[in-house]
């Protein structure tokens, strides 16, 4: 009798085994036939990719290479005088889409002003703009005219030339509230306030390769070299957003 309840508990325990594979069979079966289904839905109707827009470095290399540290206003030409200005130059990258804007938001601690200019690569021109690439080739920036693309300031406070920020404006409230979202914080240093831009028309895409694009700028950060001083770092954000073309 031992004999045969063991026997039963072998057998019994075999069909427990048959009936779970046969479950996951069926239901690696149906997950084949999900997937199957799927890629058919995806062959009649494929999905449209999201639009795509970026800032990389010059060179559309990774915006890690956009080092903009240690600006010296220090520096002099070959004649003496000191610079006002110092050039970067970065990429938007995308595709599908027609045109994008540029916006800019930056704090004013040391009082400079930016520009930012369109840009192409070349070999030479009236005015250049260096840059060495991760594997060591200079490549050169010309802007494609002399003057800078014209912004829209948001919350600049008016007659301080866009070097400080209207502490009564609505970007105020936004930027410092509190955790509540009730109000601002109080007793805000002015000049960590950043203020907001864009560019006051929409940009078209260039050199286009099938759907992909890139765009090259040159931001330029000028100061009064007659009014230097050593303040602490500011912080400069450049972004890119998707537009209707004209």
């Amino acid at each position: 009798m031992t004999g045969t309840g063991d026997n039963k508990k072998h057998l019994r325990k075999i069909i427990i085994a048959v009936i779970t594979t046969i479950c996951i069979l069926a239901a690696a079966g149906a997950a084949s036939a999900w997937f199957y289904y799927q890629r058919g839905i995806a062959a009649v109707a494929p999905v449209d990719s999201p639009m795509a827009i970026f800032i990389n470095a010059a060179h559309k290399e990774d915006i890690v290479y956009l080092d903009m540290a240690g600006l010296d206003m220090n520096s002099k030409r070959g004649d003496g005088t000191r610079y006002n200005y110092k050039d970067f130059v970065f990429t938007v990258q995308g595709e599908d889409l027609m045109a994008f804007r540029l916006q800019l938001a930056y704090t004013t601690n040391n009082q400079f002003t930016y520009e930012i200019y369109a840009a192409d690569e070349t070999d030479g021109g009236d005015y250049v703009v260096t840059y060495e690439t991760t594997q060591g080739e200079t490549i050169k920036y010309n802007w494609q005219t002399g003057t800078p693309i014209p912004m829209t300031y948001l919350n600049a406070k008016a007659g301080s030339g866009n070097k400080l920020a209207d502490p009564g404006n609505s970007y105020n409230v936004d930027t410092y509230i509190n955790a509540e979202g009730t109000a601002k914080y109080a007793n805000v240093n002015p000049y960590a306030e950043p203020i907001y831009c864009h560019s006051t028309n929409a940009i078209s895409v260039e050199h286009r390769s099938g759907t992909r694009f890139h765009n090259y700028f040159i931001l330029r950060v000028r100061w009064d070299p007659e009014k230097i001083n050593d303040k602490e770092t500011d912080i400069v954000y450049i972004a890119a957003v998707a537009a209707a073309a004209g």
